[in-house]
């Protein structure tokens, strides 16, 4: 992450936070060393430094723990990170060279069984020199079939591939999704994001649909406060026969979550 996006305590994060009223964030770092090479802090340390700003905010942030489940000690690093640094969740990033349904994946998929935590899988678009394949609804499909306690949260439901993501939790009620990263297709076509949202609610229900933001990349593209009001009170001229109810959007913006983790709100 360069020096733009540095926030070592949070406390960046937490002013954004509080302009665009969000009250909780779910936080982590991303795993790229394997595939773009090692950075200057290694995967374990950032880790480490995510948590340890999360007890830091406690109440505001929640950390995950985010590895390429091919680093052979990514299964004990995990362990660790959930017994002693207070993780609550799991990140993979399958763009950087591994598919969700990969051998490799197993042994963290089962940790996350064991602690009941959850696991975000990014699904859709991803810049070069990262991959896309890798990122397919689909083989997040063989995950939720092996794994069919596995709390699943698919994110970005798939961009543009958001109907094959919707295919897959409409026949695995393990699968969950995020509407994060849907910034840049609101700005342009906001008659698409929200047609997409009313189907994946009509079809999985507001339980298992979570707000996110993908910050802080996207929050350039939209600010917080602005992606959070289009949620909360969203412009449907472009699409007038569409609605959602306050019980919709009260759950998608963070109750919905905050059971899927048993968070206190």
């Amino acid at each position: 992450m360069g020096p733009a996006f540095a926030d070592p305590a949070g406390e960046r994060l937490i002013e954004t936070m509080d302009r665009a009223g969000v009250d909780t964030s779910v936080v982590f770092p991303l795993d790229y060393g394997l595939y773009t090479g090692e950075p200057g802090v290694p995967i374990e340390e950032q880790n480490f430094r995510v948590c340890e700003a999360a007890k830091s905010n406690r109440g505001r942030l929640v950390p995950f723990f985010s590895i390429d489940p091919r680093r052979p000690e990514a299964a004990s690093m995990f362990s660790k990170a959930v017994g002693d640094w207070g993780a609550r969740g799991l990140k993979l990033h399958p763009c950087a060279g591994f598919y969700a349904g990969d051998e490799a994946c197993k042994p963290l998929y089962q940790k996350c069984m064991e602690h009941d935590l959850p696991v975000v899988i990014h699904t859709g678009s991803q810049p070069a020199p990262f991959k896309m394949k890798y990122a397919r609804p689909a083989f997040v499909d063989d995950v939720a079939a092996d794994f069919p306690e596995l709390k699943i949260i698919m994110a970005h439901v798939g961009h543009n591939w958001w109907e094959e993501a919707l295919l897959v939790g409409t026949v695995k009620p393990n699968v969950c999704y995020d509407v994060s990263g849907w910034q840049p297709a609101i700005r342009e076509y906001p008659e698409v994001f929200y047609r997409m949202l009313r189907r994946l609610l009509d079809a999985v229900g507001p339980w298992r649909v979570f707000f996110g933001s993908d910050g802080p990349f996207l929050n350039g593209i939209m600010p917080l406060e602005d992606w959070v009001a289009a949620i909360e009170e969203p412009g449907l001229t472009s699409c007038p026969d569409v609605y959602f109810s306050d019980e919709e959007k009260r759950l998608v913006m963070g109750e919905a979550f905050a059971r899927l983790v048993a968070l206190e709100i």
